[in-house]
């Protein structure tokens, strides 16, 4: 199995998809076998990220009746592809419909969209374990959701928690990353059995961005969250140029988002021959 790195926002607007788009374009610029994954089955968009949201290929609902692992080479030839990353998007089948309401508008079950977002959970692990197959890296680009997380937790090497700077943004990432850790670990201790190795458990790794990124703030985060400080990413123009012009982040090789998007690969790298 290939290296599995996700990447989530502690709050909205800190670009945790764009850095996830950044890292697969560059992994891929590398020669390495890459794809990338949308996680948010509500309102996933990875494919307009990418500029894709027009080409033909498969989405998440085209798997909707998905029974083991997947053959992962076979599903990423059924995907639109950009900068030679094949990428899984698009809404799974969920919507905003209240899990007390099924498709008529009533009822006191689970509803239509509970049952769907129950079934795209199940689903997960084995679409996510067939593309690691059979890929050199998979890039998951996962929402705030622990149920999400908690789906794909055992799959992953790394999880990448992208903190704002502003003080609410600031004030979020306290209590997602303190969850991530926490899920992360508890899913480890469960998995062990008396007979194994221990497992090492996997702290989520912080990627500060704002448009100013002082010294005393990098400083002043890592100690209060006491996770490594992978990256810092300032406001990079060059990206919203990429994506007036229909390209992903880092098709151009350059700025701050490309920065730490290296950075990244290049930590993952190193945790696995360490490993």
């Amino acid at each position: 199995m290939g290296n599995v790195i996700a990447l989530m926002p502690a709050s909205g607007g800190v670009g945790s998809s764009t850095l996830a788009a950044a890292v697969a374009v560059r992994a891929a610029a590398t020669g390495r076998t890459v794809v990338a994954v949308d996680l948010d089955h509500v309102a996933g968009c990875l494919d307009v990220l990418f500029g894709l949201e027009q080409e033909r290929g498969w989405r998440w609902r085209e798997l909707t009746e998905v029974a083991g692992v997947v053959d992962g080479l076979g599903l990423a030839d059924e995907l639109p592809v950009s900068c030679g990353v094949p990428v899984l998007s698009g809404r799974s089948g969920a919507s905003w419909a209240s899990p007390g309401v099924g498709a008529a508008g009533g009822g006191d079950g689970p509803g239509e969209a509970g049952c769907m977002a129950a079934g795209w959970l199940d689903t997960l692990p084995d679409v996510v374990a067939g593309l690691a197959d059979a890929h050199a890296l998979t890039v998951l680009d996962l929402p705030r959701d622990p149920a999400v997380l908690d789906a794909v937790g055992l799959l992953v090497d790394a999880v990448v928690v992208v903190v704002g700077t502003q003080v609410p943004q600031l004030a979020a990432a306290s209590a997602v990353v303190s969850g991530v850790r926490g899920l992360l670990h508890h899913l480890r201790d469960a998995d062990r059995s008396w007979d194994d190795e221990p497992l090492l458990p996997i702290e989520p790794w912080v990627v500060l961005r704002g448009q100013r990124v002082e010294a005393d703030l990098e400083d002043l985060v890592m100690d209060e969250l006491d996770v490594p400080l992978v990256a810092t990413v300032r406001d990079d123009r060059r990206t919203v140029a990429e994506a007036c012009e229909g390209l992903p982040p880092g098709a151009r090789g350059r700025g701050e988002v490309v920065r730490a998007a290296d950075e990244l690969l290049l930590r993952l790298t190193d945790q696995a021959l360490a490993a």
